[in-house]
């Protein structure tokens, strides 16, 4: 029987995805109960690190560092939610992937160079650290992973916080190892498993985004932040074309202009074009075989490409496709004619174009997200600029397409 067991544990893993988990214990009375590594940091240096958690008596998670990578970032296991600052705090977010598991992500740069110690920190209700505990009290951690630069977990014994790879803080009861059941291991990627979807090569890449407001705000490029583990850099341009207006508009050839602000080590570049060529500036389309930004919104491409290229040479360039406004918008949309006789799928057409052409990498947010004249009630806030939920839309279009990307090796060398 004891063997037959084992077998059912081992087969229980492979097809439900149950693991067992370990609880970390308060200090009875007052402390600041936390375990932790300490992490030789580098400035500049990126990273993304993945905790695996549920609440028990407490319900609140605290991922801090200090010094050399300083941020502060709370989890509520009860809701899902989360907040972070700090000085290397980039992005964070929670992930339900059931039984009330939760994956809890921080990415951020390191703002100096030196020694930090990455501390899982129970809290308390309300408030932080010290609080008086009641030394039984606590949560549950199955893993821990820190990537820096998009590498492997640099943390040792990533599944066992009773070990001596980890510190306690003073007061604290012995960790609980395998007391808690973890159900739910549906990401692949998270748990060290079989197959990697292709997102493991897009953790930690430093990411510089190129566009108008569609980019510009938040609502897209938060959540895909947060989808891949890229670190972004915001370039892009309310009000901005790509080429050069005929009609005066402020934004002329802004989008372009940014490239000179490309960071020269940006290891993923994306381009959304915009339909403010169309819609706005009224850009020249030009032809196939233009090569030049004077020469309309084909030559700027090209010429954006290069200059692109040139910039930062070992980034990988894609262009997110352009999609339609709604009905309601008096310019940005379908079934238009704009001053130079052109219609705004004509635009959309030369974008993938041009893409095939130069062997840029191309997604196709216009024609395949959903995303367009027909869904701006569900999808957009004015008729063109995302709302939240086509900015989770947008996002978990993308990232997917990256992934596909990723599994062909476009992110290789």
């Amino acid at each position: 029987m004891p063997q037959l067991q084992a077998l059912v544990d081992v087969i229980d893993v492979l097809v439900n995805g149950r693991l067992t988990a370990d609880k970390i214990i308060e200090q009875s009375g007052s402390g600041s109960p936390s375990v932790y590594q300490a992490i030789a940091w580098v400035i500049g240096q990126t990273f993304v690190w993945d905790v695996y958690a549920q609440k028990a008596e407490r319900t609140r998670l605290n991922l801090f560092s200090n010094g050399a990578c300083a941020f502060d970032c709370t989890f509520d296991l009860a809701g899902g939610t989360a907040s972070g600052s700090g000085a290397a705090f980039g992005t964070v977010s929670t992930q339900a992937i059931g039984a009330n598991w939760y994956r809890c992500r921080v990415t951020g740069t390191a703002n100096g160079t030196g020694i930090a110690n990455v501390q899982h920190r129970v809290f308390p209700a309300a408030g932080g650290h010290p609080y008086v505990g009641d030394g039984v009290s606590g949560l549950g951690l199955q893993s821990s992973s820190l990537s820096i630069n998009g590498g492997a977990n640099i943390l040792n014994s990533p599944r066992d916080f009773s070990s001596a790879a980890w510190i306690k803080a003073a007061g604290m009861p012995p960790v609980a190892a395998n007391t808690i059941r973890y159900v739910g291991a549906l990401d692949p990627c998270a748990i060290d498993a079989y197959a990697d979807d292709g997102r493991a090569a897009l953790v930690g890449k430093k990411w510089t985004l190129l566009g108008s407001s569609i980019t510009a705000q938040a609502f897209y490029r938060g959540p895909l932040a947060v989808k891949t583990g890229m670190v972004p850099t915001n370039l892009a341009y309310s009000g901005g074309s790509l080429g050069i207006a005929t009609n005066g508009h402020y934004g002329s050839q802004k989008i372009y202009d940014q490239i000179a602000l490309i960071p020269v080590d940006a290891e993923i570049i994306t381009l959304e074009p915009g339909p403010n060529n169309f819609g706005a500036a009224d850009v020249v389309l030009g032809d196939l075989g233009d090569q030049t930004l004077a020469s309309g919104f084909t030559g700027a491409m090209v010429d954006a490409f290069k200059a692109m290229r040139l910039r930062a040479p070992i980034a990988k360039i894609i262009c997110l496709g352009t999609y339609s406004g709604g009905p309601g918008h008096a310019t940005h949309r379908l079934f238009r004619t704009n001053s130079q006789g052109n219609t705004l799928d004509q635009f959309m057409r030369r974008e993938r174009e041009v893409c095939e052409m130069m062997g840029i990498g191309f997604i196709d947010v216009g024609g395949g997200s959903g995303i367009g004249y027909l869904t701006s009630t569900l999808y957009m806030s004015d008729e063109l600029h995302l709302n939240s939920v086509g900015g989770e839309r947008y996002a978990s279009f993308v990232a997917d397409k990256l992934r596909a990307l990723s599994r062909v090796g476009f992110f290789g060398t």
